[in-house]
C-alpha cells in the first residue's frame, strides 16, 4: 500500500456526476396493509439501512399478482433510505448482489442502476455513502425540518471521486472481510445473550443447580413458581436493612449527586451542585456495597448497586440504599435476581399508580416482597457463572466495538486515498 498525504485524493481519481453512473427507480407503489404478508419477496427498510450489503435471508412478502408497474430489483443495485428523523440517517445505502429473478424495494426507498459495471462497482459505491464521506455527503442533500427526507434530483446532480474498478474492488473486498469478521462476532454474541437468558432463569429458578448444594431433589410449589424443597421464600425486609446516613449539606460547599438509569443500566455521576441549590429536600450519604432504587422509575428497571466509587457522594430519598444481611444475601444475587423479568414484574407489583411519575415504588410493599433465597454458598456460586457469562458478552462486545472502530478508521484511509491498494495485492 502507498500512503498519501491527508486529505489529499490521488491524481488518478476520476470525479463523476451521479446522473452519468446510473439512473433511479422507485420501490412498490398503491400497496395497502392487505397486500403485505405474502407472495413475492421483498427488500425491507430495515435490511437496506442495516447492510451494506443486502442479507438475502432477511426479505418480506407482498403480493403483485402480476403488476407491470412494480419495479423489479435486479443484480447490482443500489438502495437509499428516502426519509428519517435526523439528517445523519438520510440516504443509507446498500447493494444487492443476489439472483432472485423476482424480486422488489420496499416503497419508503429508492433504486439506482448502474449504467456500466466497468465505471463504478456496487459494493464501493455501498461503502461509500456509509462512511464518513458519504454521510456528510447525503447530509448536505437532507431537506426538511422535523422530518428528513433525500432529494432524488439533488442527488443525481452531485458528484463523486472514484479510483479505478480494480481499486474499487479490492477496497470493497477488504470492507467486505471486514463486516464478515463483525458478523461473526455479532453471531456469537447473540448465541452468547441467548445461553445467558437462559442460565440466568434456570439458575435462579432452581431448575438447574450445583450437586455440592442440593440437599433435597424435591421441588415445591410456591407464589413463585416451583422451587427447591431446601431453598427459602424470604420477605426482602428479612434479608436486607435500609441503608441511611442523613445530613443537613453546607450551603457553599459542593457535592456530587448520583442517577440510575433505567432498564438496568446502572449508576451515573451528575455534576456538582452547591448546598444552597439542594434546598430543603432530605439528603443522605451513599453507602457502598448496597441495592439502590430509583423509586419513580423502578418499575422501569432503575435499579442498581452502589460502590466505593459514589463514597463521598450524595442521593436524595428518591433513592434508597438497602444492605444485604451478612451471611443470608448476597448483593450481586439480589441485583442478579431484581434484574430478571421476574423481579421487574415484583418491583411493578410494589409501584402501585398510573404510567410514570405517578407509579411510585411503595418502601413498605418492596418491604413485603418474596423471592427465593439459597444458601449463601450457592448464591455465590449462582452469582460466579454469570458473572464469568457477563465477561465473556463483555468481550465479544468489545471486540465487535474495537472491529468497528478499526473499519471505520480503515474506510477514512481508503475511500480518499490516503492508503492505496496497489494492482494485485491481496
Amino acid at each position: 500500500m502507498d500512503k498519501l498525504k491527508s486529505n489529499q485524493f490521488p491524481s488518478d481519481w476520476k470525479l463523476y456526476k451521479l446522473n452519468k453512473l446510473g439512473n433511479p427507480f422507485n420501490g412498490l407503489t398503491g400497496k395497502t396493509k392487505e397486500d403485505f404478508g405474502g407472495g413475492k419477496p421483498y427488500i425491507p427498510y430495515l435490511n437496506i439501512f442495516r447492510n451494506a450489503i443486502i442479507d438475502n435471508e432477511s426479505f418480506d412478502y407482498v403480493r403483485v399478482n402480476g403488476e407491470k408497474n412494480q419495479n423489479k430489483v435486479s443484480y447490482g443495485d443500489l438502495f437509499f433510505t428516502t426519509s428519517s428523523e435526523t439528517p445523519k440517517e438520510v440516504g443509507m445505502s446498500s447493494a444487492y448482489l443476489g439472483n432472485n429473478e423476482e424480486l422488489y424495494l420496499n416503497s419508503f426507498c429508492f433504486g439506482f442502476r448502474l449504467h456500466d459495471f466497468k465505471l463504478a462497482t456496487p459494493e464501493y459505491l455501498s461503502y461509500y455513502f456509509r462512511s464518513s464521506l458519504g454521510r456528510r455527503f447525503m447530509s448536505r442533500l437532507a431537506q426538511g425540518a422535523t422530518r428528513y427526507n433525500l432529494s432524488k434530483n439533488l442527488f443525481l446532480k452531485e458528484q463523486i471521486l472514484l479510483p479505478s474498478i480494480v481499486e474499487q474492488q479490492q477496497i470493497s473486498q477488504i470492507f467486505i472481510c471486514w463486516d464478515e469478521a463483525i458478523n461473526l462476532n455479532q453471531s456469537l454474541l447473540s448465541e452468547s445473550l441467548k445461553n445467558r437468558k437462559g442460565l440466568e432463569q434456570h439458575l435462579l429458578s432452581g431448575k438447574v443447580r450445583f450437586g455440592e448444594f442440593v440437599k433435597s431433589k424435591t421441588s415445591v410449589k410456591t407464589p413463585v413458581g416451583i422451587l427447591p424443597e431446601d431453598w427459602e421464600l424470604k420477605h426482602i425486609s428479612d434479608i436486607v436493612q435500609r441503608a441511611r446516613k442523613p445530613f443537613k449539606p453546607e450551603l457553599e460547599k459542593l457535592y456530587r449527586e448520583i442517577g440510575i438509569r433505567s432498564h438496568c443500566k446502572g449508576i451515573f455521576h451528575k455534576e456538582e451542585v452547591n448546598g444552597a441549590s439542594l434546598g430543603n429536600k432530605s439528603v443522605f450519604w451513599i453507602q457502598p456495597d448496597c441495592f439502590v432504587v430509583n423509586i419513580v422509575f423502578a418499575w422501569e428497571h432503575a435499579i442498581a448497586k452502589t460502590t466505593e466509587a459514589e463514597v463521598g457522594m450524595i442521593a436524595s430519598h428518591r433513592f434508597p440504599m438497602y444492605k444485604p444481611k451478612k451471611g443470608v444475601l448476597d448483593l450481586d444475587y439480589l441485583l442478579y435476581y431484581f434484574k430478571t423479568a421476574r423481579g421487574k414484574h415484583l418491583l411493578g407489583l410494589a409501584s402501585p399508580g398510573g404510567a410514570g411519575r405517578n407509579k411510585t415504588l411503595g418502601q413498605s410493599e418492596f418491604a413485603k416482597l418474596k423471592i427465593p433465597v439459597p444458601s449463601i454458598e450457592e448464591q455465590k456460586k449462582i452469582v460466579a457463572v454469570l458473572s464469568e457469562a457477563d465477561k465473556e458478552i463483555e468481550l465479544l462486545q468489545q471486540q465487535i466495538d474495537t472491529l468497528k472502530k478499526q473499519k471505520k478508521g480503515l474506510m477514512q484511509k481508503l475511500l480518499t486515498g490516503e492508503i492505496r491498494v496497489k494492482p494485485g495485492n491481496e
